[in-house]
């Protein structure tokens, strides 16, 4: 029914009167692979791909099926949806930043509420016993963005 996927090769190769040294050259791959090809032993799908695109082959047959060669838009579509991926990742990533910034924000509110109440050896006793309260990540969120207001460059580490 269908003839064997080596003797196509070789078929078209002397189609376009090629040499196998030639062929192998164009497709970027050893003699001796292409020898194998032509001789009917198995090759990955990116070997025969290269034979393929070498010899503008859009049609092959494997075993009983029929191997065609993908649109030339399929590459960008490919592209877009791996693009639409990545921006989804980022989102998420934003996502967390903009939670954690509203974090920072309320804690600050709080801090600038407490500091600017009661007279002022109260406000900085209660100031720190809240901070002293409150779980690590939230100070180290609070102590990144004080760094941040204060225009200064923040740590490369920051301090457990």
């Amino acid at each position: 029914m269908f003839e064997p996927l080596g003797n196509v090769i070789r078929l078209r190769r002397q189609q376009l009167r090629l040499t196998p040294e030639k062929l192998a050259r164009m497709a970027k791959v050893s003699r001796q692979q292409l020898s194998m090809l032509e001789e009917g032993s198995n090759v990955s799908l990116l070997f025969l791909t290269k034979v393929a695109n070498a010899l503008q082959i859009s049609e092959l047959p494997v075993g009983h099926l029929r191997v065609f060669a993908a649109p030339p838009e399929l590459t960008q579509l490919i592209r877009v949806a791996e693009a639409i991926q990545d921006l989804k990742q980022a989102n998420e990533i934003w996502n967390h930043a903009a939670a954690t910034i509203e974090s920072a924000d309320s804690v600050l509110d709080e801090l600038l509420t407490k500091a600017v109440d009661g007279s002022p050896a109260t406000r900085e006793a209660e100031a720190a016993n809240w901070l002293a309260r409150l779980p690590v990540a939230d100070q180290r969120v609070l102590a990144e963005t004080l760094r941040m207001i204060e225009g200064s460059e923040p740590p490369a580490k920051l301090p457990r």
